[in-house]
């Protein structure tokens, strides 16, 4: 293994441990911010230091992930400097969002890096494991994103809760 892959999984369990820590801390709280942070930075660590793990083979999908995770973390960070700058909370919202799925774009590696240690035959079987495992994976992240978690935040959001369905 190469420096870059040792830097790319320290990061990724970085990434999980402030992800997780962020979930069980008070929004706007100095916490919530440091840890905050602490979680942008490691996820982008993982993200660029993917580039250079995967430049030996060319250009793969795995590129297009990292890009994909740098512009997603990008637009969390700048909601938040224009929620300073307006204090207009839509910002906040887009923040949420942009986080949240970069948190679900890291379970979808995972999920991708788990699947290549299985025995698994051929390409198409691969790509059928890693679909229904990605299927589950975005219904589950979605349903907790939209409606597990944002609730949660509506509030701060400048939102009114609706009462439960």
């Amino acid at each position: 293994m190469t420096f870059f892959s040792y830097l790319h999984i320290a990061s990724a369990i970085m990434s999980y441990l402030t992800a997780f820590l962020l979930f069980l801390s008070p929004v706007g709280a100095r916490r919530h911010r440091m840890l905050g942070i602490a979680y942008a930075v490691s996820m982008l660590s993982t993200a660029l230091s993917g580039f250079g793990m995967y430049n030996t083979g060319g250009f793969s999908v795995f590129h297009i992930f990292s890009v994909v995770t740098v512009v997603t973390i990008a637009r969390g960070w700048w909601a938040i400097f224009a929620f300073r700058r307006t204090r207009d909370r839509t910002y906040l919202i887009h923040h949420y969002f942009n986080m949240a799925y970069s948190f679900m774009g890291l379970n979808l590696a995972a999920i991708a890096q788990a699947t290549r240690l299985m025995d698994i035959k051929s390409w198409s079987d691969y790509l059928a494991t890693v679909g229904v495992f990605y299927l589950f994976a975005v219904s589950l992240s979605v349903y907790l994103v939209r409606k597990v978690f944002y609730p949660r935040f509506a509030n701060w959001f400048g939102h009114k809760q609706k009462a439960a369905e």
